[in-house]
């Protein structure tokens, strides 16, 4: 496919989606009901009159897992990055054809994350997604950091945080989701930021020792698919990424403290834009009753309101 087609065939869906914006607005004003999405997330009612929030109308996952170095590492990546997969598609509402895998150089019948390979599959995710959809990213393995860029370790030549920033530039889904994982991270996060993008780094630039934030993800993923498994809704959290992000965040700071270790990581969020993380125990969200905080000036706004459950609603609206 030539570029000069791939430009048009985005204009031509991104005019559809124009074209159903207005149709819908024509149908709210004529009182004529249109289907719902099938990730529409909670129904308001307002003076008996139903308004909808509607979630991402499909949501992606694109799932890097660097060069391991050695036997010992490529076993426990390919461990989490099964968990992490399971979890997309059990619980975050992704469905299996929709999560692109790349690791290593190829291991478990997956694509090698090789710098080619990526640019590739990120310009296909690029064309492929709409402004309605999501995508989530997933990094782990590797990292470092010189006077100039942090880095991500591939088979081959290596990515550096501007040449990610310049992947993921084009991408026009309205919820942007960046777990990174890998020691260094930190790094990437300022290159990274834009309006609208949730960014979460295991680590604070120039924090560059191994990351424990992935295990702790993997093993609070795994327990939210056994609470799915056994029903217990008890435990159904954490039911948004910022819940997530603080939780896997506690667990790290407790590993270090009991270990009586002084913590090498610090894991940050940036979702107002400004490519400046904040700690979890910084976060301004809004908790249990508090008034909303501003996302344009506060981290947690934004990742508060993202739903880690994409589940279908009954249609209530009256035929």
């Amino acid at each position: 496919m030539t570029l000069a087609s791939m430009h048009f065939r985005k204009r031509l869906r991104q005019s559809r989606y124009a074209l159903h914006i207005s149709l819908l607005g024509l149908a709210l004003a004529t009182g004529i009901l249109l289907p719902r999405s099938a990730h529409s997330q909670t129904v308001d009612t307002v003076s008996d009159v139903p308004i909808e929030t509607v979630g991402p109308a499909r949501r992606y996952a694109f799932v890097v897992v660097g060069l391991p170095g050695d036997e010992e590492h490529r076993e426990k990546f390919i461990q989490i990055v099964g968990i992490w997969r399971q979890w997309l598609t059990e619980i975050a509402g992704v469905e299996e054809q929709d999560v692109t895998l790349l690791i290593g150089n190829g291991e478990n019948d997956a694509e090698p994350a090789t710098a080619e390979l990526i640019r590739t599959r990120v310009a296909e995710l690029n064309e492929q997604l709409t402004p309605d959809d999501s995508l989530w990213v997933f990094l782990l393995g590797h990292g470092s950091q010189d006077d100039r860029h942090g880095w991500f370790h591939l088979p081959g030549p290596d990515l550096n945080t501007a040449q990610w920033a310049g992947l993921f530039a084009p991408l026009e889904a309205k919820e942007q989701l960046l777990w990174l994982t890998q020691s260094a991270s930190g790094s990437f996060l300022k290159p990274l930021a834009r309006p609208g993008r949730v960014i979460i780094s295991a680590t604070d630039d120039g924090e560059v020792n191994e990351t424990r934030f992935p295990h702790a993800l993997a093993e609070i993923m795994r327990k939210q698919l056994k609470s799915e498994a056994t029903q217990d809704t008890a435990t159904a959290k954490p039911s948004t990424v910022l819940e997530l992000f603080r939780e896997t965040a506690h667990q790290v700071d407790q590993s270090f403290e009991d270990e009586k270790l002084v913590p090498t990581e610090h894991a940050q969020l940036d979702d107002n834009g400004d490519g400046s993380g904040t700690e979890a125990a910084d976060v301004a969200a809004p908790r249990d009753g508090e008034s909303g905080a501003d996302p344009a000036v506060v981290d947690g706004a934004s990742s508060d309101r993202i739903q880690i459950t994409l589940s279908p609603i009954e249609n209530k609206l009256p035929l």
